[in-house]
């Protein structure tokens, strides 16, 4: 069996299906209605407020201000000013009412906001196959999205194949150990190695960084949305923090942490900074001068690599 860290590879927390779809559906139209209820409610409470007020002073009040009322002069103003005064806690109870359905309607498009993005990023099969190598640590992956794909057109992917494709470009070429070993494994057309000019991936590991590039531009964009207010970090939690946790782990096999090590340097190399804003929003600062940087790479078991990471530059 290979190994796997035991969650699906869609941002949602259980796979698809028809029955979660319907109770999804259920669900969203049960929270709208109970915003409903509860603005309709607190509307109630604060006319039933103003009320009891009215009554606890209107009574000991209206002599010392009219007095007796026995005229018909009187009594018609006294009628007047309380119907004033009742109109006046209809409207502050209106106002607070269209103010709180106000406030929910806008969590409300906040949390489709979010759930339409989330449905967009699962629809993406690259941003798939991008979760998948996150979740496993041995998987065959349709890495290039052959249309009706034979067995054999399945990559098989291990935590090895992707450090080895996520090194920063310098890394590749000054190393001869982390570059494709034959001239068709290069790519390119000319099917020679040129020194200088090729960076040695393999085709695999070229598509490996695409498909991780797909991700990480996803989450910067994420990040733009939190940041320009659009929606709020605590409503992308529950689809995200398993990922962030997942790319983040001390736990796991060594071969994990020279995975999550190289990820690390290549999202730090290659200035994600909306990743890097993004997952601080968590707790997790994983800048290459952070702690859980430094507490993975201690685990990197290739002493080498982990002294060569730290020191790419551009």
């Amino acid at each position: 069996m290979p190994e796997r860290r035991g969650r699906v590879v869609y941002l949602r927390r259980s796979p698809h299906s028809q029955t979660e779809t319907a109770a999804e559906t259920e669900g969203e139209c049960m929270e709208k209605n109970k915003f409903k209820l509860m603005g309709t409610g607190v509307a109630i409470v604060i006319a039933a407020i103003f009320f009891v007020i009215a009554l606890s002073v209107f009574p000991y009040r209206t002599t010392d201000m009219f007095g007796p009322l026995s005229d018909t002069k009187d009594r018609l103003t006294f009628a007047q000013v309380v119907v004033s005064f009742f109109g006046f806690i209809g409207a502050i109870s209106a106002f607070t009412f269209a103010i709180f359905q106000y406030r929910k309607a806008e969590k409300w498009k906040r949390m489709q906001f979010v759930a339409d993005e989330v449905r967009d990023l699962e629809a993406d099969p690259i941003i798939q196959n991008a979760l998948l190598m996150v979740d496993w640590g041995v998987r065959k992956i349709n890495l290039f999205l052959i249309p009706d794909p034979e067995p054999n057109d399945y990559v098989k992917i291990t935590r090895d194949v992707q450090w080895r494709a996520l090194l920063p470009h310098p890394l590749k070429q000054k190393y001869g150990e982390y570059q494709a070993k034959t001239k068709m494994d290069i790519e390119g057309t000319s099917g020679e190695i040129r020194p200088g000019r090729d960076l040695g991936f393999h085709v695999t590991e070229a598509r490996i960084r695409d498909t991780y590039d797909a991700l990480l531009t996803r989450l910067d964009r994420l990040e733009t949305f939190i940041a320009a207010d659009l929606i709020r970090s605590d409503e992308l939690r529950p689809f995200i923090l398993y990922w962030i946790d997942a790319l983040t782990s001390m736990d796991g096999p060594v071969d994990d942490a020279t995975w999550r090590c190289t990820l690390l340097t290549y999202i730090d190399y290659y200035k994600y900074t909306g990743v890097h804003s993004l997952f601080e929003r968590y707790g997790k600062k994983i800048a290459m001068d952070g702690d859980i940087y430094h507490s993975i790479l201690a685990k990197v078991p290739d002493r080498d690599l982990a002294g060569r990471l730290p020191t790419c530059d551009r």
